[in-house]
């Protein structure tokens, strides 16, 4: 049995400031410790912003210290929620991670960013607690100043190519959810989760390339150009030399026409212009269609993310 109080904070309990700021301490705390983060991008900004929508828990082991942490999102459509969970290294087999855990929703899909030793870890408290892999994440990488040569970008007649302006917020944030409908994360992103990004230091809206139809019907019934693929590219810290393929989304009706594949050219082409040297990216292993078009750019494994979660009840 769990030693640890669990505590949980939501829209009718929020997450205070002081807590978010124990939260962030913990999670670099372990990712120090372990040579992972923890918590991956839209989680750990939904604890610095104090995100109301999402269930915040937290675990405390005796005189009030914080011994864990774990934050549950809800799934695009009917796909089931995500979770993501971190463990004070100093206070791990405790009882805070298993009561973590059995506090999360039984449907609950829980995620393990760890590497090298730690994932063997984590897979090890996975199975400890019923858990089965059920999703993995490839984190694929190649030289920018190396390697194969990659093909020109090819764009069909009637499209044209810019970058990300003010004002294409409302139409990004549709053609995404439509193109990741089936994606519990990312087709589940909303306007704010737009604007927190864009609130980073990373953000550059040039490394958002648009391939849009000037004579498209938008689904707003607005005139303007409709936006028929993205390629969102991010350099992280900003003067680094590792890019990243951030986003790369097609709307489903004008999927088949090479769209994906050019517009992904398109941001490889802009990284290596600002004088990034590698690019990495993740891609769910079951789009297989991504991830025969990145192994034909030159793309190779360099790490497996898990997704864990209960067998279904026979």
């Amino acid at each position: 049995m769990s030693r640890a109080e669990i505590e949980q904070r939501d829209r009718t309990h929020p997450l205070a400031e002081d807590e978010a700021r124990e939260v962030l301490a913990l999670a670099d705390e372990a990712e120090a410790a372990d040579g992972s983060p923890p918590l991956s991008e839209q989680f750990r900004l939904s604890v610095e912003s104090r995100d109301p929508d999402v269930t915040h828990l937290l675990a405390y082991a005796a005189g009030r210290a914080l011994a864990g942490y774990a934050q549950v999102r809800a799934g695009s459509g009917d796909e089931p929620p995500s979770a993501e969970l971190v463990v004070a290294p100093q206070l791990r087999r405790q009882g805070a991670g298993s009561g973590l855990l059995a506090a999360l929703p039984e449907d609950a899909r829980v995620w393990s960013h760890a590497t090298g030793p730690a994932a063997a870890a984590a897979e090890a408290f996975a199975r400890s607690g019923e858990l089965e892999p059920v999703r993995s994440l490839h984190v694929m990488g190649r030289s920018l100043v190396d390697g194969p040569a990659w093909p020109e970008a090819v764009v069909p007649d009637g499209y044209r190519v810019r970058h990300f302006e003010p004002g294409d917020e409302d139409e990004w944030v549709a053609v995404n959810a439509a193109a990741f409908a089936s994606h519990p994360e990312q087709g589940s992103l909303t306007r704010r989760d737009l604007e927190q990004r864009m609130a980073q230091p990373w953000w550059d809206p040039e490394g958002l390339i648009l391939v849009v139809d000037p004579d498209g019907d938008r689904p707003d019934d607005r005139t303007g150009d409709r936006i028929a693929a993205f390629h969102w590219t991010k350099v992280d810290p900003p003067g680094g030399e590792v890019g990243e393929v951030y986003v790369v989304g097609v709307s489903p009706d004008r999927q088949g026409q090479g769209l994906g594949k050019a517009v992904t050219i398109l941001g490889l082409d802009h990284l290596r212009a600002r004088g990034q040297r590698d690019v990495v990216l993740y891609v769910d292993e079951e789009n297989v269609a991504a991830v025969h078009t990145y192994a034909s750019l030159g793309f190779t494994d360099r790490e497996v993310h898990r997704q864990y979660a209960r067998p279904p009840a026979t």
